[in-house]
């Protein structure tokens, strides 16, 4: 059954372009690749096979998966079951897959063999059903076995914008997992309102990223939903990137802004990039410097769009940063403008430059938090007129163009003494010394304080710089009330989804030290 254009799903889609793109490049990764009509077929294969082991409409699925061929078809063929899939992090613990499972419902699980470590102790005791995506070892399932017997042939399951399509849970996850409910609504509506701007019919995509990110699954979506071809890169490399894009020749290159600092920083790969096709490059998940953006721009033909937004849905932002060379310090703006808003601690509505939690609002936005009513509403602040808008927990203000300038993260503001400091504004002196290559701030209990800044950084290749020499350095040019009590030197920082540092791994790992706890101002 094949929607409208007004109420087409991603199902729809695929079925369309399996026949009128048949013997064109759907999907490849770094082993293989599979045209229009096999994906068609295979996807078909795993919804029937679904169907038939018990999977009902409006079921859930997870699938536990490294960036591959494999994962990517058995999410679509969830979806062609009229199922949710639940794409599991693959940063997170066994403990925390466990829960994941368990707070979704779902009963069926396709993990790939790079994941197997990852698998909790005794899931199928506990009624979960697995399928081994790409591996025939006793005693799972193998995919083989799973799909055989059953037709290549449509399902036959009636697919709406209301229904659900995934379910979306942080890579940070711990305790109680939080996961966000999106509908085929959601995702049909964004691929209709990116379609015009970067994906045309046949659109090439290279993506680098993880195949459980939201950012992945926007990537697949969209370029799927326009006919197009898309390029798993596999495990991120700068070499391998330019060696990828030379054979793919992508339209659009998904990137973070991590694997750009490491494509800029590397001086081979950089040379190369001037001689690349022309790109769209994206970026989103963290903080991109303008120093980057510029940098990228001038370097690599093509252009740079930048994304600000939150899996729930909003607030959500866009920044064509070649076309807004004198707005690279923003993340752009909304559209209409209306649609993101600065409020106070107390709700009020800030004036234009002024400094204060970002609010938004979209026309497609999540379901709600799964099992979480509680935090779904507390997500919500209403302006004068009553519309619902979602708290986003980002600092920021509006510039006179309406453009967004995100400054800090509102739970890594650390109120210390009674005044409010600012991890970004700390993390931006830190990042001036020339031998650290990355730094996190993050607040630390204080007996005298409540609160006291302590850093993360990671040292530039080559140096062994004190930690305490660091710190002089650092609180020499920072004001009295912003200085650090301690420095902490790593190897690397712990990292969640879209390669976000996690502070609140750093805060776990320090607040017991005791390290912090003494007077910030000694010596004044």
């Amino acid at each position: 059954m094949v929607g409208t254009p007004s109420s087409a799903t991603l199902a729809d889609r695929l079925y369309e372009h399996g026949v009128e793109r048949a013997g064109e490049l759907a999907l490849e990764d770094t082993a293989a690749r599979i045209d229009w009509q096999e994906l068609d077929r295979r996807t078909n294969r795993i919804a029937n096979a679904l169907l038939a082991n018990g999977t009902c409409k409006g079921d859930r699925v997870a699938v536990l998966s490294d960036q591959s061929i494999f994962g990517v078809l058995a999410i679509l063929g969830i979806l062609k079951a009229g199922a949710s899939t639940i794409p599991i992090p693959t940063l997170v613990g066994a403990d925390a897959i466990a829960r994941i499972i368990v707070d979704s419902g779902a009963r069926s699980l396709f993990i790939s063999k790079m994941c197997l470590d990852l698998l909790p102790p005794r899931l199928a005791e506990n009624d979960v059903s697995i399928v081994a995506l790409d591996f025939d070892v006793s005693p799972f399932l193998s995919m083989a076995d799973y799909l055989r017997d059953h037709a290549e042939t449509p399902p036959g399951i009636a697919i709406n914008r209301a229904d659900e399509f995934n379910i979306i849970y942080s890579s940070g996850t711990t305790g109680h997992p939080k996961g966000i409910v999106h509908s085929h609504g959601l995702r049909a509506g964004a691929a209709e309102m990116l379609g015009p701007i970067a994906f045309p019919t046949g659109v090439r995509t290279l993506v680098t990223t993880a195949l459980y990110s939201n950012w992945t699954l926007g990537a697949i979506i969209y370029t799927l939903w326009a006919g197009g071809s898309i390029c798993l890169s596999g495990k991120f490399a700068p070499a391998s990137l330019i060696d990828k894009c030379r054979a793919f020749e992508p339209d659009n290159v998904y990137l973070v802004p991590t694997q750009i600092a490491r494509l800029l920083g590397d001086p081979d790969a950089a040379a190369e990039l001037a001689t690349l096709s022309p790109a769209l490059k994206w970026s989103a998940g963290s903080y991109l410097s303008p120093e980057l953006k510029r940098a990228l721009l001038d370097q690599w033909p093509g252009g740079l769009l930048e994304i600000y937004g939150m899996t729930e849905g909003a607030p959500f932002t866009m920044l064509l940063a070649h076309a807004h060379p004198d707005k690279l310090h923003t993340v752009g703006r909304a559209d209409p403008p209306d649609h993101i808003r600065i409020i106070d601690d107390d709700g009020a509505v800030l004036p234009t430059g002024e400094r204060g939690e970002v609010v938004g609002r979209a026309t497609n936005v999540m379901k709600g938090y799964n099992n979480d009513p509680e935090a779904s509403k507390a997500l919500l602040w209403r302006d004068a007129e009553g519309q619902s808008y979602f708290r986003s927990g980002d600092i920021g203000c509006l510039d006179e163009d309406g453009f967004l300038q995100i400054t800090d993260r509102k739970k890594d503001m650390i109120i210390s003494g009674g005044f409010n400091i600012y991890a970004s504004d700390l993390e931006q002196v830190l990042s001036g010394h020339p031998d650290i290559a990355e730094a996190a701030v993050f607040g630390l209990p204080s007996a005298d304080w409540g609160e006291t800044p302590a850093a993360a950084v990671v040292l530039r290749e080559g140096v062994a710089t004190e930690d305490t020499a660091l710190l002089e350095w650092a609180n020499a040019r920072l004001g009295k009330l912003q200085r650090i009590s301690a420095v902490f030197i790593e190897t690397e920082l712990p990292r969640g989804s879209l390669d976000k540092v996690l502070k609140r791994t750093l805060r776990e790992k320090y607040s017991n030290t005791g390290t912090a706890m003494g007077a910030r101002y000694a010596g004044d």
